[in-house]
């Protein structure tokens, strides 16, 4: 049987045990609206229409040519995972309106903390609509954490548990020691009233979530410098940082990048961790550790598995910095970016579960005594995105010779292209990527010219990055196909004039 014989077989098989399933909850009733099809005669007619301009109008994701964004193909069997969950509208909210998706999202959540390295019978991972919602819930939690101390200070029911900590210190605490401090104030039952504030760090080239986390959460916000390589300058880093120690003022986290979604670079996470380090030998002051792995995160399949991992394609510090992600406090990671799964699939994993009480809510309808929704930031989450996060896990597997082999060959893809426009050139591919981003830079006018041309020609899909075309390589390019993106790029950029001297950014 052909592959889309299978797909339409599998898919009535679905939708009769839909109907089956709409049947038993009617009591065998027909349908309101019209036989067999709820929604009545114009029904059909309606969603043809829709299903034909998807047909003809739609982004061609799937297409080895679609360069421009960090979308790849979806495998059919994860989409029909999908849609067979999607049917049944099940909200992960609760288990009690969604009792197998939210199951699903368990394992899925144990998944992702097995990815980043965190021990799922102490850490925690649930699913959000994207990176931008789990990054949110991240920074919360972070603040929140870091109020605590001082906080409790304030409170006469639990100063005792702070007291002989000088104020300085109780601004920056550990967070192992913040939360062995909410236990102790659960234990008594104290809830002390958080103030806000404090410092949010991260790279100038950082994802825009984070700055508008810090105005939505009322933090401010500092960007840390880069160096040569796109990645976050640790030596501004730690100027920062013991300034603000110094000064006692609340470090509310540092955002390292594992997959910056400009340049595809990677921070020195263990540099960072490292920096954590000495701050605590020296000043007895410590800041939580937030890992945006949001695009990376799945690349670190590539050094996990019983067989020999293929870690040897990352470069030696992309492999230190998977190599720290178990002692970041929290990771974001998105399926539906290098996870092969349909939107929206973001995903945020705790090192230590403990932390999420602290942004812990309570509601008197549902019958659990603590559903999912109760800590996270969304309050309605699709079970589909579960479903299809669980079969993409199983049917691709996390590990070297699953999401490592297909991210393997993008790694290996993007090289290839680096390698292919050399300076001097019409376009110049200046850095040579950590994971599989690629930028041809050229001058603002010559790129928007290269850009105005391959959109025109139709054959080639790519975006921009300020004054470079960028390339997001998500699948393996065979050599004629790789020579043909070649093709198509260096005629877009004859098309436009010899480069404009000096205009090759860092």
């Amino acid at each position: 049987m052909s592959g889309r014989a299978e797909f339409m077989a599998v898919l009535r098989d679905v939708v009769e045990d839909y109907f089956g399933w709409r049947e038993a909850c009617l009591g065998g009733a027909a349908d309101p609206g019209g036989p067999g099809f709820p929604g009545g005669p114009d029904a059909g007619a309606l969603v043809r229409e829709l299903s034909k301009r998807l047909a003809r109008e739609s982004t061609p994701w799937p297409s080895p040519l679609y360069l421009a964004h960090m979308t790849g193909d979806t495998p059919p069997a994860v989409a029909l995972a999908y849609l067979c969950a999607l049917l049944y509208n099940p909200n992960n909210v609760a288990e009690e309106s969604s009792p197998v998706t939210t199951e699903l999202e368990r394992e899925v959540g144990e998944d992702l903390c097995r990815l980043v390295g965190y021990d799922p019978a102490t850490g925690w991972a649930h699913l959000a609509s994207g990176g931008h919602a789990a990054s949110y819930e991240a920074v919360w939690i972070a603040r929140n954490l870091r109020a605590l101390p001082l906080a409790a200070a304030a409170d006469p029911a639990a100063r005792d548990l702070v007291a002989g900590i000088p104020r300085v210190s109780l601004a920056n605490l550990p967070v192992p020691r913040i939360l062995d401090l909410l236990d102790a104030l659960a234990a008594r039952g104290v809830r002390p009233a958080r103030r806000g504030g404090g410092t949010l760090l991260f790279a100038r080239n950082a994802h825009q979530t984070w700055r508008k986390c810090a105005d939505l959460l009322g933090v401010a916000a500092e960007e840390v410098e880069t160096d040569e390589h796109h990645r976050m300058d640790l030596r501004d880093l730690r100027r920062r940082v013991v300034d603000l120690v110094g000064r006692g003022r609340p470090v509310v986290a540092v955002v390292a990048t594992v997959g910056s979604t400009g340049e595809g670079s990677v921070d020195d996470l263990a540099g960072v961790i490292r920096l954590r380090e000495w701050c605590e030998r020296r000043y007895g002051a410590s800041f939580y550790v937030h890992a945006d792995a949001a695009f990376g995160g799945y690349y670190r399949s590539l050094c996990l598995g019983d067989e020999p991992p293929q870690e040897e394609i990352l470069k030696p510090h992309v492999r230190e910095a998977f190599a720290a992600l178990p002692l970041a406090d929290s990771v974001t990671v998105d399926p539906h970016k290098t996870g092969c799964v349909p939107y929206p699939a973001g995903g945020l994993a705790l090192r230590d579960r403990r932390a999420s009480a602290v942004v812990a809510t309570r509601s008197g309808y549902f019958r659990e005594a603590t559903p999912a929704g109760h800590y996270t930031l969304e309050g309605a989450r699709p079970g589909a995105a579960a479903a299809a996060v669980w079969a993409a896990h199983r049917l691709i597997g996390l590990h070297a010779r699953g999401y490592g082999r297909l991210l393997g060959g993008c790694l290996d893809t993007a090289r290839r292209l680096h390698r292919r426009f050399p300076a001097p050139g019409g376009l110049v591919s200046a850095y040579d990527p950590d994971l599989t981003i690629v930028n041809l830079a050229g001058g603002q006018k010559v790129v928007g010219r290269a850009l105005a041309a391959l959109r025109a020609d139709g054959r080639l899909w790519v975006s921009a990055n300020g004054p470079a075309v960028r390339l997001c390589v998500m699948k393996e390019l065979d050599p004629p196909r790789l020579d043909h993106v070649c093709r198509l790029l260096r005629e877009a950029a004859r098309a436009c004039g010899p480069p404009v001297p000096g205009s090759t950014p860092r």
